[in-house]
């Protein structure tokens, strides 16, 4: 009985009946099964019947010689010429091509893939014994990661990409992994008799106290005592509206804003007096009347650009001064429309300190020029520190009352009374100095632009110690 053939190129041992490959040059020769070990011959070609009969074509594609329209025809009318569709040219009709044989993959010789039993199957580590070991080697040249063997070592390599020669050297030997477990009997064991020793201090630890040790300074008494943090709050003085004044004073940058805004005041006190002595004249529009309409509007430009800058330093001053601070941290920025804030809270603020004033001193018109300007004077300098505090307390330029500000009048009337005959004295003393120079010289009155400003600097210096010392005196409010 001749062996069966497989339909996949195998035949069948007669022995056990284990799947075996053949090859077309391996006809008729004998070989070892490997599975029984018995020699059998290998049958004739095998038939694999997965494979259909090839078939003539009966069309024929092909391409216009003239156009390139794509033409079909029977492969029976081959010689024969057929027109073209588009451009009408006649071509010959060529035979059909020849039939290939199927490409059968190269998998599909020799022994195919099976499956193991159930107990069959080797475990992964005996897999992984069984695979080629590959290790890295780095071509000389262009550092091309290839990988070669053991067999390898000594022989020369082709880098893929530089074409470059790279003798492949010995690997590193591999050092085993050490298992992080401790083996059974070594375990750490606790000395039950043993004390506990003093509990390791970190260096960083010990820095930081060295650190702090040398920031206390003695007292005079024996005892240490710590320096106030650069971040704490100093500490409040009994009157602070007659201690640490004047340090802000002197301390920069107030002195070049002090400069800065002096010999502003000075330009526009020259174009003011420089458009008010200029005249109309009767012969209608004319060379002087345009100067002084240009001084007119630049003094409007120059005094409000003059008054947003000062209000910006005088809230920075009053700031600083109402946390205790003898010096100025943050001075205003240098962008010009961040001052425009604090502009809005000094106009709003002394506006509406004037209003009431104002509309008194309208009712009492009966009375002197010099008497009703002294008194829209002092009833400004009563309204406007409470106002401007109130404001900045409830953070809104509008927010012009306070009750805690305005029961502070009540509850601390001494402070507030200190402050005002302090202003009271400074006002005066402006006063009697600005006239006292003009009647020596009029040269002189010009001092009396920066003995103003720096007037107004003291003015809001005394007003943020006074808000200091109000804050520290005061019960906190519970805002619930």
């Amino acid at each position: 009985m001749p062996t069966p053939l497989s339909p996949t190129k195998l035949f069948v041992c007669s022995g056990c009946g284990a799947a075996l490959p053949v090859e077309a040059e391996q006809v008729g020769r004998k070989c070892r099964c490997g599975r029984c070990g018995k020699i059998v011959t290998v049958p004739g070609h095998p038939v694999d019947e997965s494979e259909p009969a090839q078939e003539s074509p009966q069309r024929v594609s092909f391409s216009c010689r003239v156009c390139d329209t794509r033409l079909t025809a029977l492969a029976a009318d081959q010689g024969k010429k057929a027109k073209c569709p588009d451009c009408g040219t006649l071509t010959v009709v060529p035979p059909p091509p020849e039939a290939r044989p199927p490409e059968v993959p190269g998998a599909m010789h020799g022994r195919q893939y099976g499956l193991w039993d159930v107990d069959g199957a080797p475990s992964p580590a005996d897999l992984a014994a069984q695979q080629p070991k590959f290790f890295p080697v780095y071509c000389t040249v262009c550092d091309t990661l290839m990988y070669a063997t053991a067999r390898q070592v000594g022989a020369k390599l082709t880098c893929p990409d530089c074409g470059a020669k790279t003798v492949v050297k010995r690997p590193p030997v591999e050092r085993p992994v050490e298992s992080a477990l401790v083996p059974d009997g070594e375990e750490y064991q606790l000395d039950q008799a043993a004390v506990p020793g003093p509990r390791p201090v970190p260096a960083a630890l010990k820095k930081l106290e060295a650190e702090q040790e040398q920031e206390k300074t003695s007292d005079g008494k024996g005892k240490k005592t710590e320096k106030p943090s650069p971040h704490q709050r100093p500490k409040c003085p009994k009157a602070p509206l007659l201690q640490g004044v004047w340090p802000m004073l002197w301390r920069s940058p107030l002195g070049a804003w002090w400069g800065g805004l002096s010999l502003v005041m000075a330009m526009e006190l020259w174009l003011i007096l420089n458009a008010v002595s200029g005249g109309w004249g009767s012969g209608g529009w004319g060379k002087e009347q345009a100067i002084v309409l240009v001084s007119y509007a630049a003094s409007l430009v120059l005094g409000l650009l003059w008054l947003i800058a000062a209000s910006a330093i005088w809230l920075a001053v009053l700031t600083e001064s109402s946390e205790g601070n003898d010096r100025l941290h943050h001075p205003p920025g240098a962008v010009f429309l961040d001052w425009t804030g604090d502009f809005l809270y000094v106009v709003t603020a002394g506006m509406a300190g004037l209003a009431p004033w104002w509309v008194v001193s309208r009712f009492l018109g009966n009375l002197p020029l010099e008497q009703r300007g002294g008194l829209l004077a002092g009833g400004w300098l009563l309204c406007f520190p409470v106002l401007l505090l109130s404001s900045l307390e409830s953070g809104s330029p509008v927010g012009l009352f306070s009750v805690r500000l305005f029961s502070s009048l009540v509850r601390r009337p001494g402070q507030w009374l200190l402050f005002y005959l302090e202003t009271a004295l400074l006002a005066g003393g402006c006063v009697l100095a600005a006239v006292a120079m003009n009647s020596l010289s009029p040269w002189l009155s010009l001092l009396a632009i920066p003995l103003g400003v720096a007037a107004s600097l003291l003015y809001f210096r005394l007003l943020g110690r006074l808000a200091w010392w109000l804050a520290e005196s005061l019960p906190m409010v519970d805002e619930n």
